[in-house]
């Protein structure tokens, strides 16, 4: 199983495509670096925090940030 974030997708779907990743991070409320590592494709194992602050922010579900494709 792979659980894909696609925090790029959501950036620029949500109109955020020309913020950096230092600003999201700060409006967000969470450090750059996960923000980078996730719309980057990175590993990176969110906690349930960070997505809840995310799915806060860009106003979507947890469904929205994640894609599950088996493995």
């Amino acid at each position: 199983m792979v659980i894909q974030i696609k925090l790029k997708e959501i950036i620029k779907e949500k109109g955020y495509g020309d913020w950096s990743y230092r600003d999201l991070s700060k409006a967000i409320g969470i450090s750059h670096l996960p923000l980078w590592k996730m719309a980057t494709g990175e590993p990176y194992n969110p906690s349930l925090e960070m997505l809840d602050k995310l799915c806060g922010f860009f106003k979507c579900k947890p469904g929205d940030l994640l894609d599950y494709k088996k493995g």
